[in-house]
């Protein structure tokens, strides 16, 4: 069981002398006359998911003869182990903050749950015998695991030829992460962004996968490639039968319209509506001008027309005989226009 030690403060004199005496052993092990060695000259690095726990292994013979162990991280002790041949060996935890989260193992190696951000750095194992101490260093190295792989595609069509795919890779928690992408088990590209030039007649169906991983976790999202560009062509082929549609309706339109049109003209509906369209806007003056010449059998006319809202006098005759000649002079414009004049055996003419 470890016992978690505090550095002295304004507390009783009792605890105070626990406390240094706690220490004491520490103080003679990193004392000037012994001879401190590192096992080796590169730390060992260990990798971490956040929020998950770690083990530094420690392993020393029973011939070292160690006397002490002592934990530090970042140069502060954190743990400290008493041996003794003679009774269990005494395990204190000289870091309060991590009384709950530490534990020593019974071959001294040292666990360490629950990490946080905040536990990453150095560790150091120092072994002291009589004569020497040795250091075993740990490089402690604390990362997210990746979440929320996602792959946005974009797609152009710069030809009829080609369907031309932009890929992009992308994670929640992209510090430290490493993208690769790889079709067949072959990498092409050590990074977030791939292109690809896809010819849509290719009948093959090639994948793409988007690869993100960081030391502690990996996540893959697969592409296929030929689906992709045959929705782009199906959505655009949509859009021109809808262009044809409309072109083809609009032409059928107008050619209904224009026979319609051609078959009143031909039955002379069209030119009665017009007549009588032109009847009814004529001014009554004008309606009377054009009555005053009235036809019948045998009898030869001639009408004095003169345009609407104009001066005109059109005097009726004074006789009628069976057969008669009328004259009528028409003044349009100050202009006096020719007389239209028939044969006929019995004339009756009539001044203006």
């Amino acid at each position: 069981m470890l016992t978690a030690v505090r550095a002295p403060a304004p507390v009783s004199t009792a605890d105070s002398m626990i406390w240094l005496f706690h220490s004491l052993p520490l103080v003679f092990c990193l004392g000037p006359g012994n001879t401190v060695s590192q096992t080796s000259s590169s730390p060992l690095i260990v990798n971490r998911a956040l929020g998950e726990s770690v083990t530094f292994p420690l392993k020393f013979s029973a011939e070292e003869n160690v006397t002490s162990i002592t934990w530090l991280h970042n140069g502060i002790s954190i743990t400290f182990i008493q041996l003794n041949e003679k009774q269990s060996p005494l395990k204190y935890v000289t870091d309060p903050q991590r009384k709950n989260r530490l534990t020593v193992t019974d071959s001294y190696s040292l666990q360490l749950s629950n990490l946080t951000m905040a536990d990453a750095g150095f560790y150091k194992a120092q072994k002291t015998t009589v004569s020497s101490s040795v250091l075993s260093t740990y490089d402690l190295r604390i990362f997210r695991r990746l979440r929320n792989l996602q792959v946005v595609t974009h797609i152009e069509r710069p030809s009829n030829v080609t369907c031309e795919i932009h890929l992009t890779c992308s994670v929640e928690n992209p510090n430290d992460v490493i993208f690769r992408w790889q079709i067949s088990g072959k990498t092409l590209l050590r990074e977030a962004n791939l292109t690809i030039s896809w010819d849509p007649k290719n009948d093959s169906e090639e994948t793409y996968t988007c690869i993100a991983e960081n030391p502690v976790s990996n996540s893959s999202f697969s592409v296929p490639v030929q689906s992709l560009c045959k929705d782009v062509i199906n959505e655009e082929s949509e859009h021109m039968d809808i262009k044809w549609i409309i072109i083809v309706f609009s032409l059928i339109c107008i050619v209904i319209i224009v026979i319609f049109v051609w078959l009143l003209v031909r039955k002379g509906r069209l030119t009665g509506f017009f007549h009588l369209s032109t009847r009814q806007t004529q001014s009554p003056e004008t309606r009377r001008n054009l009555e005053y010449a009235s036809f019948s059998s045998g009898n030869t006319v001639y009408a004095q027309v003169t345009p609407a809202n104009r001066g005109t006098e059109i005097r009726t005759p004074l006789k009628n005989s069976d057969s008669p000649t009328i004259y009528s002079k028409v003044h349009q414009h100050k202009e006096e226009a020719h007389l239209l004049h028939v044969n006929h055996p019995s004339p009756c003419h009539i001044s203006c």
